[in-house]
């Protein structure tokens, strides 16, 4: 008998995203909001790096008219600057193995998981388990008055399947190639600009963009961009397989790697800076 297995199974191609871009972007708001009120030096220094490439690649009418409609001119140069793609590229600098050496890997952790859950005799909690070393733990799961640390071991195998999942999570949805970081980092520009002047303005957003990610960058792009971000942040998916409690820790893990790539930034655009982490 083996235990069911946790494992990704949301694809790129079905209704949904299994990322909740929703709580990445408040996770980087939270984070801004922090930055721009405590590091005002450093928020400076962004700020007039990104004004001088906008003069330099001969769009500074094209920022001028979005102040002109609403929006403050220093937190849309922070944005704009921050619009940087972030996150490794490959499966070996994400996790030091390479994508045929994870798999095998995952698929090691999976079966160790099922190893454990058969020597702790298929235990649950507050009913014997089936093994005498499963009924030592549960003997210590269910004393009086502190727990002994031997109870932990009763859900090694439920932490080393969320584990897995976590790493596979990562290395699929999380890395440099999917653009996870950019995305949030461009959506963030596109709200304060719906925000502040109740339009998107593709094409002007789509000429500022272009000063951070190239020429080549332009309103047809922006437009398809958009439209299928807003269709991954709307169609929120998770794995039908995850648990709540596996949900919830995509979701924190998502929002630690939105801040993370935020922080990373910063940090490449004043390496000298102090960390500027949240509190």
């Amino acid at each position: 008998m083996k235990r069911k297995s946790q494992r990704i199974t949301t694809g790129k191609d079905e209704k949904g995203w299994p990322v909740r871009l929703s709580f990445c972007e408040s996770a980087i708001r939270k984070q801004d909001e922090y930055v721009l009120r405590e590091w005002s030096p450093w928020v400076d220094m962004i700020v007039n790096d990104t004004a001088a490439r906008v003069e330099e690649n001969g769009q500074a009418e094209t920022l001028e008219s979005l102040c002109k409609q609403g929006c403050p001119k220093r937190e849309l140069l922070y944005l704009l600057g921050m619009c940087e793609n972030r996150g490794v590229t490959n499966a070996l600098k994400a996790t030091g193995y390479n994508s045929s050496e994870l798999k095998q890997k995952l698929r090691d952790l999976r079966k160790c998981a099922n190893a454990v859950w058969r020597i702790n005799g298929y235990a649950v909690r507050n009913h014997w388990g089936g093994t005498a070393f499963a009924m030592f733990l549960e003997m210590a799961a269910e004393k009086n008055g502190k727990p002994s640390t031997l109870a932990k071991f009763l859900d090694l195998d439920t932490d080393l399947e969320e584990y897995a999942s976590l790493v596979e999570h990562a290395a699929r949805y999380l890395g440099g190639k999917s653009d996870f970081y950019l995305n949030l980092a461009k959506a963030m520009l596109v709200n304060f600009v719906q925000a502040h002047t109740n339009n998107h303005h593709d094409r002007i957003v789509a000429d500022l963009l272009s000063v951070m990610l190239g020429l080549r960058y332009g309103e047809v792009d922006h437009r398809i961009w958009r439209s299928n971000y807003h269709r991954r942040h709307t169609h929120y998916r998770p794995d039908p397989a995850d648990s709540p409690a596996l949900r919830a820790k995509k979701t924190l893990l998502e929002c630690e790697a939105a801040i993370f790539y935020r922080v990373d930034v910063g940090q490449a655009k004043r390496a000298s800076a102090i960390p500027f982490w949240r509190k």
